[in-house]
């Protein structure tokens, strides 16, 4: 008698799903495609981050790496930038001393885990920096 494994759920599926992603991003073939990722990513930052404060642009760093720029807009400081790689979403802060980096390999979390770490820690950037 065989038993069937149960699909997955929970903490499991999502393992699997992002394992599933990531073999994808490494195969040459149906790689991950960072400037579509990043191009994918930019409207739902524009949706769910919608600021007078921060502005988000796409630019190119010297490195050919296509990333998104976090712009303080009254300062005109960048605050970290975003970039894709490996089927990953990554935001590296500029000023660790306000923003920590991290990582998703989900456009929506990622974008809900930047908006919880710029709503926490712009206050305290804004005021130590104001005028």
């Amino acid at each position: 008698m065989t038993t069937k494994k149960p699909a997955a759920t929970g903490f499991d599926a999502e393992v699997d799903s992002a394992r599933k992603r990531l073999e994808a991003s490494l195969n040459e073939d149906t790689g991950f495609d960072d400037l579509a990722a990043l191009q994918a990513l930019a409207p739902i930052l524009s949706e769910k981050i919608s600021s007078r404060r921060l502005a988000f642009t796409l630019g190119d760093e010297d490195d050919d790496e296509t990333q998104i720029i976090v712009l303080h807009v009254e300062t005109d400081e960048e605050l970290g930038f975003i970039f894709a790689e490996d089927g990953e979403y990554v935001f590296e802060s500029n000023l660790e001393a306000y923003f920590d980096d991290f990582v998703d390999d989900d456009p929506e979390r990622f974008v809900e885990r930047l908006y919880e770490t710029l709503r926490a820690d712009l206050p305290k950037y804004e005021v130590e920096h104001k005028g």
